[in-house]
């Protein structure tokens, strides 16, 4: 299980523990058991970097810093995912063109538009937040992008025959789709409970009906739609949780 574990650490985050690992099917199959327990890590050092910077820094330039900060601590991973598969998804109309572009490392319009649109999404929602919804989105967030990653993986089929994209689709068996979401959702409802739930429905709606979409468009989902999905869910967690926050604060007498 520690190989397991440090293969997701190493692949999700900047964070290198060992320099060779096994990387086979089952091995990094496995490692999705994880991947929830990694995004908790990042928002764990983000939230950290949180608390000690809100006495020193504006609130705009500390939610620019911190989207930053999610961002180098996942290598950029999944917003790399965001602009490839923009360019893929709607760049072209056929699934073998489109998966042709999503091979390619050019960034093209669609995808500069794409991450513009995203990392101004999560800073602006940064922005709104405060208290314990702010807490709730840089410790949560980060964890839910990275179980939807299992979740797309499990419930769908790979669009190509090699690639990363394809090995991690067919290592994911129920084992670890099951352990991942207990581990997910299991942290989310023990937490903060009702919260959890309003914010899981939406979201599991999301993850399906991006599926369904990639699953229609590729025949499958590959190493960027994947990465797509996690920044999509981590991105709409923010969203819905300032969404939530404006509804108390109107609530409130």
């Amino acid at each position: 299980m520690l190989t397991e574990f440090l293969i997701a650490l190493q692949f999700l985050t900047i964070i290198r523990v060992k320099k060779e690992l096994p990387f086979d099917e089952t091995a990094f199959g496995r490692s999705g058991t994880f991947f929830p327990l990694i995004g908790l890590l990042i928002g764990a050092l983000v939230w950290s970097a949180d608390w000690l910077l809100q006495p020193l820094l504006p609130t705009t330039l500390l939610s620019l810093f911190l989207v930053g900060l999610l961002t180098v601590f996942s290598r950029g991973f999944h917003l790399d995912g965001v602009a490839d598969s923009v360019e893929g998804l709607f760049g072209s109309t056929g699934p073998q063109r489109s998966l042709a572009i999503l091979k390619e490392s050019r960034l093209g319009t669609f995808g500069t538009l794409a991450l513009f649109f995203v990392l101004a999404l999560k800073i602006r929602a940064l922005d709104i937040l405060d208290g314990g919804f702010r807490d709730i989105a840089l410790l949560f967030g980060p964890m839910l992008g990275r179980w939807a990653c299992v979740v797309m993986a499990y419930s769908s089929r790979p669009a190509r025959r090699a690639g990363l994209g394809s090995v991690f689709v067919n290592g994911v068996q129920f084992r670890e789709f099951g352990l991942a979401s207990l581990i997910a959702l299991g942290i989310l409802f023990t937490s903060i409970e009702i919260v959890g739930i309003v914010l899981v429905i939406p979201l599991g709606g999301l993850i399906i009906s991006f599926t369904l979409y990639c699953n229609k468009r590729l025949g499958g989902t590959t190493g960027d739609t994947l990465g797509a999905v996690g920044e999509l869910i981590e991105t709409a967690t923010f969203c819905l949780l300032a969404v939530l926050a404006a509804l108390a604060g109107t609530a409130m007498p």
